[in-house]
């Protein structure tokens, strides 16, 4: 009897468990892993993807889960028949408030259980018994919702016997229940931040966790360890002290559509913007090109005069951390297909006419099409590139781009040579810019002894930063402009890997000072504002 109980009833549990797990995972991987993983790709959160056979292991160990899950739904099925727990059939036993009541009381429990077996199974002597198949995954895909080892699936799923024997419930809330722990479950291993650009701030909305504050947890293991809110993580002071920054760190990266290995570099030579127009001064030189939405600097052109025109290449590329590098041109066509981009050949064909150089061509590295260009001086650091398109190249859209080694007057914003304090030698060159009224700083350039090898990576950084190369690494975070000082902002030292709280100010426009505090104490560099006769002896 209970052999033939068992057959006839195990197997409708278990299908129902992994379609609601398989279904769930399934079409969020699909959705956001495979249809949309170029459109947003600027929201993964991690620099990235995860390698298959990752996915493979946490599908692997999640059908374990579905197994185990399906014995102990068993046992349940059984209880219900001896009327062991307290679930009610007739919604008037309890009335309709209790009804809707009870469903939030079920998620506000099973947090508050989450986050206290979370907490236990993170203990030393239990962690790599329990715990660490799931944090195997440090950098989760929606596959992991359910990748555990048994021990932990078992601890997992007693939370849900609980409730049904301490909490008189209906089918119907259980239903929501275990359906809203689902997906609750999937988003949060998603990989990509889909909730909304200042969540984290909103007094209303901030105490719902996001992508992002799971996933610190699946790569930092000793933070964030609420499941459906933030609060037990903020009680118990376990709220990572960067989730906030990191959260609006994803949300405001620009846009950039690009392949899965092979990042796509936006060097767009479109801006919107007016112009006039100066006779004498000559384009040949390094120049800087921006990104429309953050106007953070995106590459270095290098322009020079080829018989009775000019030509541009690009010189150099300024990628975030998520953006790979060494990208290559993947749409081109012809000889360019598949080229890097750096020394690639940007712009040419361009002849002098008056005060502007036109008739020339000019190459969109992110989908391989050659514009009609011209190009002209706003002053004598400042150039404008238009970019032609549509039918008889009735469309256009102008670009602004900067001469390499010029400043904006009484502003922090441009490059600078940070100086060391024992040698009084050029240690870098940091570039400064101003986005929405904040400042943020670039490493450009590392200035080596033969002995320090020649592309360092930050080894004693955490997080994502954890073996990046220094080079385009962020330095200088969020500085706010109080009176003559910009304060407020973080920096962080590439030696140490350690993020300090920062201000700087200018003392005259060629010196800088940069102070890094450490509680009552603090330490203050002078960085040199480097000018264009100093980048052109460092060709």
């Amino acid at each position: 009897m209970e052999a033939r109980n068992f057959f006839d009833v195990w197997p409708g549990i278990f299908l129902v468990d992994f379609f609601r797990y398989f279904i769930t995972a399934g079409l969020a991987f699909l959705i956001f892993w495979v249809i949309g993983k170029n459109h947003w790709r600027h929201l993964f959160i991690q620099k990235v993807f995860p390698q298959n056979k990752h996915l493979v292991r946490e599908f692997a160990y999640s059908m374990s889960t579905v197994i185990i899950f399906s014995l102990i739904g068993f046992c349940i099925y059984l209880s219900v028949k001896a009327g062991y727990t307290r679930i009610y059939d007739d919604v008037a036993e309890f009335g309709l408030f209790y009804l809707f009541i009870s469903f939030p009381v079920t998620v506000i429990f099973h947090d508050f259980y989450f986050y206290w077996t979370h907490r236990f199974m993170h203990l030393k002597r239990v962690y790599k018994y329990v715990h660490r198949v799931h944090h195997e995954s440090t950098n989760p895909s929606p596959w992991a919702a359910y990748a555990f080892h048994p021990w932990e699936t078992v601890i997992q799923a007693l939370v849900f016997p609980i409730m049904l024997f301490s909490i008189p419930l209906h089918p119907i809330v259980i239903t929501l229940f275990l359906l809203y722990m689902i997906v609750r479950n999937v988003i949060g291993h998603l990989g990509f931040e889909i909730f909304p650009q200042g969540w984290t701030k909103n007094k209303w909305l901030s105490w719902t966790t996001t992508v992002t504050h799971h996933n610190i947890h699946h790569e930092r293991f000793h933070t964030n360890y609420g499941l459906y809110f933030t609060w037990w993580d903020r009680w118990m002071k376990t709220e990572d002290s960067t989730y906030h920054q990191k959260f609006d760190e994803v949300k405001s990266r620009p846009k950039i559509s690009r392949e899965r290995s092979k990042a796509s570099v936006t060097i767009s030579v479109f801006l919107i913007t007016t112009a006039f127009i100066s006779n004498a001064q000559s384009v040949e030189g390094k120049w800087t090109t921006y990104n429309e939405e953050t106007g953070s600097p995106l590459s270095v052109i290098e322009i020079v005069k080829v018989d009775n025109s000019i030509e541009g290449k690009v010189s150099e590329i300024f990628l975030e951390p998520f953006q790979g590098d060494d990208p290559i041109c993947s749409k081109c066509s012809g000889q360019r297909k598949d080229q890097k981009v750096v020394n690639m050949n940007f712009l040419w064909g361009f002849k002098k006419d008056g005060s502007e150089w036109t008739n020339g061509s000019i190459l969109d590295p992110q989908n391989g099409e050659v514009y009609s260009s011209k190009l002209w001086l706003e002053d004598i650091n400042t150039m404008k590139v238009r970019g032609y398109g549509g039918m008889m190249d009735l469309f256009y859209r102008t670009q602004t781009w900067k001469r390499i080694g010029t400043s904006e007057n009484n502003s922090p914003v441009g490059r600078w040579h940070t100086i060391d304090d024992t040698w009084n030698k050029v240690k870098s060159e940091v570039e400064i810019i101003e986005r929405n009224g904040e400042l943020f700083g670039y490493i450009r350039k590392i200035f080596l002894l033969p002995h320090e090898g020649k592309d360092p990576v930050c080894i004693a950084c955490e997080g994502k930063l954890k073996n990046a190369k220094i080079v385009g690494m962020t330095i200088l975070n969020k500085f706010k402009q109080k009176g003559d000082k910009w304060e407020d902002g973080d920096i962080l030292d590439p030696g140490n890997g350690k993020v300090y709280t920062a201000s700087i100010w200018l003392v005259d426009n060629d010196e800088l000072r940069v102070r890094g505090y450490l509680g009552p104490f603090y330490r203050t560099q002078t960085w040199k504002r480097v000018k264009s006769s100093t980048t052109q002896l460092g060709k």
